[in-house]
Order: structure tokens, then sequence, then C-alpha cells
């Protein structure tokens, strides 16, 4: 009977990364900053997805209305009940690179900054993804909007001129919002925060998921991402600097600028 050798190696194709196979993880994740930062602030002040708690007020019922009632008109539209629907949302790659720019962000600024997710309200009235309060100033600095990309595309170009007439209608509105005064959050509203975008390619993602799978928490796709997200941050703010009218605005802008010296030590002190 003849024998047949193997000679050489046969490269096996790569296994295709899905990022909603890494949910549970990135949640496991969220869960941990929730626990990280309430117990820091001594309140309930995040929810297990690390999305700042809807606070009582006399707006709470209508705003949960609104909330709800969106959801059931985008489910309807899909076919899906709204409990379907709320589980596709969340493993979608833009929630998964929601997660993952919110994990990186905390763990490289927690020493300065609150990283919160924004509650679902502010998510689809006002597009805040992310929340950056600084806790020696108790500012709300800005928002993020994260946008994932393809093909070697970050996104970014989609996102820039949307960003530009946000902040040229004079930014936009946070109203489940906080600050910090004395060591303890207060809630409050804010408007005129400047907003900016933070963009990752497909492949960046994947990167990052990879290196969160293996436990590398400052990993060197992460420094990569950090200082390109920084290099960012510093031509949006410079674009909005030229773009801002409204005054409240030009006020917040200048405590970003503040933050953002903060924020340039940090990452650069990893």
């Amino acid at each position: 009977m003849q024998e047949f050798k193997i000679v050489g190696h046969i490269d096996l194709p790569e296994k295709k990364i899905r990022p909603e196979d890494f949910r549970s993880l990135l949640e496991s994740e969220m869960s941990i900053i929730k626990n990280e930062v309430n117990e820091e602030v001594k309140c309930n002040f995040l929810n297990d997805k690390a999305c700042i708690e809807m606070a009582e007020n006399p707006d709470l019922a209508k705003d949960k209305k609104f909330v709800s009632d969106l959801e059931n008109e985008w489910a309807e539209f899909l076919h899906k009940t709204p409990e379907e629907w709320r589980y596709s949302k969340d493993k979608n790659p833009a929630s998964i690179t929601e997660m993952v720019v919110t994990l990186i962000l905390h763990r490289l600024l927690k020493e300065r900054f609150i990283v919160a997710r924004a509650s679902s309200y502010d998510d689809y009235k006002h597009h805040v993804d992310n929340v950056l309060i600084d806790k020696k100033t108790g500012a709300v600095v800005c928002g993020f909007d994260e946008v994932i990309g393809y093909k070697g595309d970050d996104g970014g170009d989609k996102k820039d001129e949307k960003i530009k007439k946000i902040l040229s209608y004079g930014g936009t509105s946070l109203k489940y919002g906080a600050t910090i005064v004395d060591g303890k959050i207060k809630r409050q509203e804010f408007k005129n925060i400047p907003t900016f975008f933070l963009s990752l390619s497909k492949e960046e993602l994947n990167s990052l998921l990879i290196d969160l799978k293996a436990k590398k928490p400052t990993s060197e796709n992460g420094k990569i991402l950090a200082h390109k997200l920084l290099s960012s941050l510093d031509e949006q703010y410079l674009e909005a600097k030229g773009v801002a009218v409204n005054q409240a605005l030009k006020e917040n802008l200048d405590k970003f600028a503040d933050s953002l010296e903060v924020i340039r030590s940090l990452v650069n002190k990893e």
C-alpha cells in the first residue's frame, strides 16, 4: 500500500473574526466599569452596560416612552419583537465598537475622567455614544459619537460633515448628564457640549477584540489606537474652534482644550 507524505505546510485560512462573538466578554467588562465608577461616586450612576442611568425627574416617564416608542418602531420595521431587536442591536458591530471604545478610554483615562456610555435617551435624541466627565473640574468636556468603517476605511469621512453641522448649531445637549461636586455626583442637564467622532476600521476593531480575548490590557494595538484617537481629537478640536459661533460652546471648547492636555499626558504615559 502506497504511503503519502506531506511535504512542507498547508496555509489554513484565518478564522474569520465575528465581533458579535465577543459580546458576552465586552458586557462583562462594561459591568466591571459600572462597579468601579459607582463605587467611586457612591451611587448608582451607571447601569450594567456602563450607561448613565436615567435619573428621576418630571420628564422621566415621557423620556422612557420616547425610547420605547422608537425601539418599537425600529423593531416593527425589521419584523422583530422589541426584545429581538434589542438583542440584535447589542451584538451588532456598532454596539461592539461602542463598548470597545468605552473600555479603552476607561482604562486610559479613569485616573482623571469618568468615561460613561450615554443614556438611551441621549443616544437616540442627541446622538451621543460616550460622555467624558472631568473628575477634578466637574465639567462634561465632550461627547463622543463612534463609527465603524470597512475594508481599511475607518468611516470618519461620513461623520465629519455631520459633526461640523452640530457644532455650527451650537453643539449638542445631554439631558441625563452629571457633574462632580465635592467628590459626589450631581445630576445635571448640559447644553452646548462639543461632540467629536471616534472612528475605527474593521481591521482595527478585530485586532482589539483579539487582544481583549487574550487579556492584553495595554496591548500595542490599543496604544496605537489611543494615539490615533488623540491625533483625531487634536484635529477636530481645531476645526471646531473655526466652526463654533455660539458663545457657550466656545467656552466649553476652552474647557475641553485644558482637558485635552490631560488626555494627552495620560495617553503618552502608557
